[in-house]
């Protein structure tokens, strides 16, 4: 068994391509932000490229880390994760957060303390519970209003929304600017518009290309607590899904599995789970 840490993310693209089809839906998120920094549309403090083979030189497992976030894993044999925690420890041991599938989670947290790294010492604790869904029949609401794209005029807005976003959330929010002018640029970004006021969003990160289809993961959906629970957020995550499917691709979403009320809204629309996972952040004794 072998781990690699590549410095380039397009390397780390072209050698994992197979294991990434395989694992199309739940290795997107990996695969959309891997292919941005690759273009050059995103940039990170510093990134960390991991990939695990077999003895027969075969991809088993990846991860990665785009630093100050945390590092995602996939699914991988328990031998595998050992091995990937032992060579993580030293290059990377003030890592913040581990996320990826549960089981794959407390494998790594369990290897991760046997090596009494600095690092490993840290109390940990859990920070998100996520569900990934996939569109499996898309039903549209029928809800007052109608989407458009959102225009470099919108900016301040999204800015203000994508910052309301992540406190809410609880998410660090890295290079917010640069985000939402990639969005903007790259037209994945939409409002919905109620009486002539704009009343919620919903974007998309970067469809990814893999042999035999495309996947489109939205996010993030946000609307303000006043115009809650009107439909307006389902009508665009409806609206941005029919627009990604009507592209070829299979449309996923993650959902914080703590909140009935976003789960309920997918599920409305035709939403089905497909996966759990979470995320796990060190915080210093």
């Amino acid at each position: 068994m072998s781990v690699t840490l590549h410095e380039s993310a397009q390397d780390f693209l072209d050698e994992t391509l197979s294991f990434r089809t395989i694992h199309s839906l739940t290795l997107n998120m990996i695969g959309s932000v891997a292919t941005s920094v690759a273009n050059g549309d995103r940039g990170y403090d510093k990134c960390f490229w991991w990939v695990i083979k077999n003895e027969l030189g075969a991809v088993i497992g990846l991860a990665m880390r785009t630093a100050p976030h945390a590092m995602v894993i996939s699914t991988m044999p328990k031998g595998a994760i050992a091995e990937l925690v032992s060579q993580v420890v030293l290059v990377d041991d003030e890592l913040p957060e581990i996320g990826g599938p549960n089981e794959e989670v407390d494998e790594f947290l369990a290897a991760y303390l046997k090596t009494q790294s600095a690092g490993s010492n840290r109390k940990a604790e859990l920070s998100h519970q996520e569900w990934l869904y996939e569109v499996q029949g898309l039903k549209i609401p029928n809800v007052q209003g109608k989407a458009r794209a959102a225009t470099s005029d919108d900016f301040d807005l999204i800015h203000n929304w994508f910052l309301a976003f992540g406190e809410e959330a609880g998410l660090l929010m890295h290079n917010t600017v640069e985000s939402i002018k990639d969005g903007l640029k790259r037209a994945s970004l939409f409002l919905w518009i109620q009486q002539g006021e704009i009343v919620s969003m919903a974007g998309h990160a970067p469809v990814v290309e893999i042999p035999g289809t495309r996947v489109g993961r939205i996010g993030p959906v946000y609307t303000p607590l006043n115009f809650r629970r009107k439909g307006f957020a389902g009508a665009l995550t409806a609206y941005v899904s029919q627009y990604l499917l009507d592209k070829g691709a299979q449309v996923i979403l993650y959902t914080d599995a703590t909140n009935p009320t976003s789960n309920g809204v997918y599920q409305r629309i035709g939403f089905r789970k497909i996966g759990e996972s979470k995320r796990v952040k060190f915080l210093d004794a």
